[in-house]
């Protein structure tokens, strides 16, 4: 029972920081679609050095619980309890336009932010960071290549 007390209080905490923090963000517009937030090239060819895994995925999953499930939602699709007041409202993270992305360029994004998305560059670690990359390949992988014509 206590247990399910902790999860609750955890959750509401999430959930309440994930409000307030959008609630900060109300008056923001951006009138660039997200498709136009292009990571560098150098950035975008930069190579994860943790390789995917299980124990990799799981610390990301960590992390992405605690950090980003308020607005992006607990399967990514952009609908978490604090979406509904971020503006921009928070990208699918399965959408192909996103998740056909480089780890580099998904890194490069969660390292940076765009509003209402923070910078977790000093938020959370590097290794935090690739983690997060991991977990989202699991959570939406990129859409399968196309067999050639020929």
């Amino acid at each position: 029972m206590n247990e399910n007390r902790s999860h609750g209080r955890t959750w509401l905490v999430v959930v309440a920081a994930g409000l307030l923090f959008a609630a900060a963000n109300l008056s923001y517009s951006d009138d660039a679609p997200a498709e136009d937030w292009k990571a560098p090239a150098r950035a975008a060819r930069k190579q994860n050095p943790i390789p995917p895994s299980a124990d990799s995925s799981a610390a990301g999953k960590k992390v992405y619980v605690a950090n980003c499930v308020a607005c992006h939602g607990a399967t990514g699709k952009g609908d978490g309890p604090a979406a509904i007041a971020c503006t921009p409202r928070p990208k699918d993270l399965s959408d192909p336009k996103i998740s056909s992305q480089s780890d580099g360029e998904l890194f490069w994004k969660i390292t940076q932010g765009k509003k209402p998305m923070p910078s977790f560059e000093t938020l959370l670690s590097d290794t935090n960071r690739w983690n997060v990359v991991n977990y989202l390949r699991v959570l939406a992988p990129p859409p399968a290549a196309q067999p050639s014509s020929n």
